[in-house]
């Protein structure tokens, strides 16, 4: 038995599958939901559809409503974290705005400028989260999947060391079973190694039975029908010898080798701007859900899927032994990146606990791209923690697409207009420094 959080309830598909998986698993049958959205019409239709999947797997799980934090928590083992802050007209912004300043981006979510912005405006809810899990709950675990990945997981533990937390994105996953399929083996039999940064970790190894197959993969990209599926990963693999470990469309903004260049957008197909359109669809999903409640008959009830917050509990509460790729804080892990900072490595976990692994070292080339992320994920992550606008104008200088179009001017420009843009979505930030500098000359 388990009482479950959900924050960010009103996220329909994925409250979906992880209550779908929740009821399925014996171990978890008796489970506790406690469902927590801001806005009451998500969270009444969130209620409405939990409650028909626990009917329908023959359940009789309680489920609790809050609109709030108050008291949301009491009693809690597990909080899932999926809220997305300024919802599609905040991610509007952090598209929008850096456009009319000359900078493309894919997804804009986890690092450069709208990485930045994401962080800013998500940071402070998620320490609130973390600040009633203290109080309410103290022993109480938080699995997050809200993004930047890295840098909430960075702050939560830089403000709230005590709070157990581990950061769940499918990336590697996902990106084993793309590489499965190219290189034409079995999912099950594929084995590999990986490590790095969240959206910036490498396979470090792949084989099958012992054999290498990173020889096969750079013979499959020779391929023009499988290296446009993939377009800017297979490019990296051929410069820097190993294969990224999230989508192309992610990767193509993380440095200033694609989206700096309009002749790279069009060789590679990369799809700038088309994440708005999937942040529409997943409001056209809730519409959907809403009116499908209406209907008695529907089924809610989800296949079992590969989502690591109802595996990771599973393994918690029945013994079982389950590995996923997690993101925790760097004690050790891996050598060759900043410790203290929030690093990707395979992570174990059962009854007894939650084992990271150490992984050594990256190979130079790998480890200095995600040093130079991670630089841009420490100045957001102390930006947001002590509201130092000088920070913030810092960071932006960190992404190498931003850098690589704007001068320093002009990106102290881009920065104000995305604080003026935001408005309140982000709290109010001083200059620590350079400004009373500057007045003071």
């Amino acid at each position: 038995m388990a009482t479950i959080a959900i924050v960010g309830a009103g996220s329909m598909e994925f409250t979906r599958q992880v209550v779908s998986d929740v009821v399925r698993a014996e171990a978890l049958k008796d489970s506790v939901f406690h469902l927590i959205d801001i806005n009451p019409e998500r969270l009444k239709t969130a209620e409405g559809m939990v409650k028909s999947i626990i009917q329908e797997a023959g359940r009789s799980c309680p489920v609790k409503v809050f609109a709030s934090l108050d008291g949301a928590f009491r009693g809690v083992d597990y909080c899932v974290n999926s809220i997305q802050v300024g919802g599609l007209a905040a991610t509007t912004i952090d598209f929008e705005v850096p456009e009319r300043h000359g900078i493309h981006q894919t997804i804009a979510d986890t690092l450069g400028i709208g990485g930045i912005f994401r962080g800013l405006r998500t940071i402070p809810a998620v320490l609130d989260i973390a600040k009633a899990l203290v109080e309410q709950a103290p022993k109480a675990v938080l699995l997050n999947y809200t993004n930047p990945m890295s840098m909430v997981v960075w702050a939560v533990k830089r403000a709230y060391p005590e709070l157990e937390v581990y950061g769940l994105c499918h990336s590697v996953h996902y990106t084993a079973e793309v590489l499965s399929e190219y290189l034409e083996v079995p999912f099950e039999e594929l084995e590999w190694t990986s490590a790095g940064i969240n959206h910036m970790a490498w396979m470090l190894t792949l084989k099958h039975k012992g054999e290498d197959l990173y020889p096969r993969l750079f013979q499959k990209a020779r391929l023009p029908e499988i290296f446009k599926q993939d377009a800017v990963r297979f490019e990296l693999m051929q410069r820097l010898g190993y294969f990224v470990t999230e989508s192309s469309e992610h990767n193509a903004e993380y440095t200033n080798y694609f989206l700096t260049h309009p002749e790279e957008i069009a060789r590679l197909d990369i799809p700038v701007g088309r994440y708005l359109h999937i942040s529409q669809n997943n409001v056209d999903e809730f519409e959907t859900i809403k009116e499908a409640l209406k209907h008695p008959n529907h089924s809610f009830l989800m296949d079992p899927s590969p989502e690591y917050a109802p595996a990771f509990i599973n393994a918690r509460v029945s013994g079982e032994t389950w590995w996923f790729q997690g993101n925790v804080m760097n004690d050790g892990l891996i050598n060759n990146l900043p410790q203290g900072a929030c690093v990707e490595v395979p992570v174990l976990v059962n009854q007894h606990g939650v084992f990271p692994t150490h992984v050594a070292d990256l190979p130079p080339q790998l480890a200095a791209l995600d040093r130079h992320a991670i630089a841009l994920q420490e100045l957001t992550v102390e930006a947001a923690l002590t509201r130092d606008r000088d920070l913030v104008y810092q960071a932006a200088m960190m992404d190498p697409q931003v850098s690589s179009v704007l001068t320093l001017e002009g990106i102290w420009k881009l920065v104000d207009d995305l604080f003026e843009a935001h408005g309140d979505m982000i709290p109010p930030y001083s200059s620590k420094r350079l400004y009373a500098l500057k007045a003071q000359a």
